[in-house]
């Protein structure tokens, strides 16, 4: 077979490097959604209703790619992090609203990742005190004392990492033909746990930090708008990374724990259920998996809390730049270690820890992606790059089935049957 001329290879190569060059914040972004908390609630969502909400997943995912795409699009052309422009462009009352509430939500997830480290230290028998000290001092030094390019090269060796569940879904021997069926076909359970679990769901996956990260991690390492082609290839796949992921964990717990009438509040708790269901080799890769992905948000959402927040107030806020970012590692710094002594705190309920975030995060969403779209169809700001009539049509009717959902949770959890 002849190979392609040198000029079109030498355009492929061009091309091939440039999306090197700007991969990694949709990707880790996109992943990091499959922390603690989510790993939790994916199994959560297979363990108590089977297959019957992947429909829910297969929608939130393409939300979740739109909604990537636009706070990518957004820090592109503007060169400014989501919480500066929601300063720069909005009252008082409405900035100080999503920044305070983001940053309290940031908090508890924060804790739900430690929850997920103490749970594996449970596993293993490791004294909860040492498993949470050494998560928080490796996240710490990674970020601190690490360059830009190097904390993004753990984040992404992270993410690869996810391998785990993938093949934990696969060994579970899962029946693909009614996966299929109710991924493409919509099946409501009429109760207050189906509609808890379902904002869970959300929330978890398509989530406030996310939406401040993506758009500071893309101006952060000086992505612009000559790239937003590239961009999106690396916001898709993040998107399809996560939610592939997630897909899974649900058919590795609907295939055996559902069956098997095994309920179940935590991770840890599918992964030693698994063992006698899947054998030993499966209880560990989902242990593994959930340590791993417990680091990876504690980092991700500790940094987008101090983007936010040093946005906010117009702050300089980079990682390369640690003597002239103070406010930036103080932030960071904080974020670390108060919540590492807050979940260290005897007698804490950390399922309620754990979901809680994931149900407020369902509520705030609505109010930030309002915001976030008057952002992108303001012409002054993004000139070409402002939404046209179509995204509109879909970002709204996005817009409208989160608040569906979040009102019919509402509903459901006080006036519905158990």
């Amino acid at each position: 077979m002849d190979s392609p001329p040198p000029s079109r290879w030498r355009s492929f190569k061009t091309k091939f490097l440039l999306l090197l060059s700007v991969v990694g914040p949709g990707i880790v972004s996109g992943t990091a959604d499959n922390d603690a908390g989510g790993i939790t609630t994916y199994s959560v969502v297979g363990a108590s209703f089977g297959y019957r909400m992947l429909w829910i997943l297969f929608i939130i995912t393409l939300i979740l790619a739109l909604t990537q795409e636009m706070g990518a699009r957004l820090g592109l052309v503007t060169g400014k992090g989501l919480a500066a422009l929601i300063r720069e462009n909005f009252r008082l009352r409405t900035t100080t609203f999503l920044i305070v509430a983001s940053f309290v939500v940031n908090l508890g997830i924060i804790l739900a990742e430690y929850a997920g480290v103490i749970w594996v230290a449970d596993i293993y028998g490791v004294p909860h005190w040492v498993a949470v000290l050494l998560a928080a001092c490796t996240i710490w030094l990674v970020v601190r004392k690490g360059s830009f390019k190097s904390v993004q090269k753990v984040f992404l060796t992270s993410s690869f990492l996810f391998f785990a569940y993938l093949i934990t879904g696969t060994l579970v021997k899962p029946d693909w033909t009614e996966a299929l069926r109710e991924t493409l076909i919509p099946s409501i359970v009429w109760s207050k746990e189906y509609f808890y679990t379902a904002a869970a769901l959300i929330g978890t996956t398509i989530t406030a930090w996310g939406q401040f990260f993506i758009q500071s991690y893309f101006v952060d390492k000086g992505v612009t708008a000559e790239h937003l082609k590239y961009s999106r290839w690396d916001v898709f796949m993040g998107a399809f990374w996560t939610d592939f992921v997630a897909y899974f964990i649900i058919l590795a717990t609907a295939g055996t724990l559902y069956k098997a009438g095994i309920h179940i509040e935590t991770a840890a708790q599918a992964a030693i259920a698994l063992q006698p269901l899947a054998g030993a080799f499966a209880k560990h890769l989902f242990a593994w998996g959930l340590l791993n992905a417990s680091l990876l948000g504690l980092a991700v959402v500790s940094m987008t809390s101090a983007y936010i927040v040093t946005e906010a107030f117009g702050w300089e806020g980079r990682v390369d730049l640690k003597q002239e970012s103070p406010s930036f590692y103080r932030i960071f710094t904080f974020c670390i270690f108060f919540s590492a002594l807050v979940i260290l705190i005897p007698g804490l309920p950390l399922v309620r820890i754990l979901v809680g975030p994931q149900i407020l995060n369902t509520f705030i969403l609505p109010i930030l992606f309002i915001a976030i779209l008057r952002l992108l169809n303001n012409s002054r700001l993004m000139g070409e790059h402002k939404n046209g009539r179509v995204l509109n049509i879909i970002s709204w009717v996005s817009v409208f089935f989160l608040v569906a959902m979040a009102g019919a949770t509402t509903f459901m959890l006080i006036f519905g049957s158990v």
